[in-house]
């Protein structure tokens, strides 16, 4: 997954935290600088947000499935990034009290801790996901923007689009929890070529079984969202 520019992340923070602010209590301030991300506490004074894209891009490994346990090294590994940065991220996640850690023997093992803070951090993770996405295949970029509006819920890419393995032939896969126009949406993948395997969940079965039914599980483990992030995410993290 290619990495964004400082401008194009304090975007992402900037505009997620604005659906965020309300429910957290939190207000957004003036920004006049394009390149840096400000939030306000209520009461208090202005705070910069210091989550850079490492930690997006560290965190986005434990939006795979929600329930991942990773050490330090194999999170290097999997992006790749140093051990040394791969720490430092872990540990700035910890302190903000995303993640927690449990030593095994010699192994520190990290993994997402229940709450708001998760659930709001793993909401920029899953929207610098989107983005990286819609950088990557902008042609699919733009099937998604005619598709989104026909979907009521979450919906969420899911396959070898969202591992980033899809080549030419590939077909897309499509997720949605809640309710769609299917044939509207079949219809936009004629008109570009691009045939599409759509599933359809009712929202509550959805919310009910996300984590025992097997499909969803599938589903959970590897997609990228397009609609619907922050209740996708209030049912994965719990």
């Amino acid at each position: 997954m290619q990495q964004l520019s400082i401008r194009a992340v304090a975007a992402v923070l900037l505009i997620v935290l604005a659906g965020i602010a309300p429910a957290a209590g939190i207000e957004t301030a003036p920004n006049r600088n394009p390149d840096v991300g400000t939030v306000q506490h209520s009461g208090h004074m202005s705070k910069r947000l210091d989550i850079r894209e490492d930690h997006l891009r560290v965190l986005s490994l434990f939006t795979q499935g929600y329930d991942r346990e990773m050490y330090i090294r194999e999170v290097s590994r999997c992006l790749p990034i140093s051990r040394g940065t791969a720490q430092t991220a872990l540990e700035y996640l910890e302190a903000k009290q995303v993640l927690r850690s449990v030593t095994r023997g010699r192994t520190r093992l990290f993994s997402l801790r229940l709450g708001d803070h998760a659930r709001d951090f793993c909401t920029l993770a899953e929207v610098y996901r989107r983005i990286c996405l819609r950088e990557e295949e902008p042609f699919l970029a733009g099937v998604l923007s005619r598709i989104v509006p026909h979907i009521e819920g979450s919906g969420a890419v899911f396959g070898s689009h969202a591992e980033g393995t899809a080549d030419e032939e590939s077909d897309l896969d499509l997720f949605v929890a809640g309710e769609c126009r299917g044939e509207e949406i079949e219809r936009i993948g004629k008109i570009y070529g691009l045939k599409i395997h759509l599933t359809v969940y009712p929202l509550k079965i959805f919310d009910r079984d996300l984590h025992t039914d097997p499909f969803l599980q599938e589903v959970l483990r590897n997609h990228v969202l397009i609609k619907g992030t922050e209740h996708f995410v209030e049912k994965a993290v719990g």
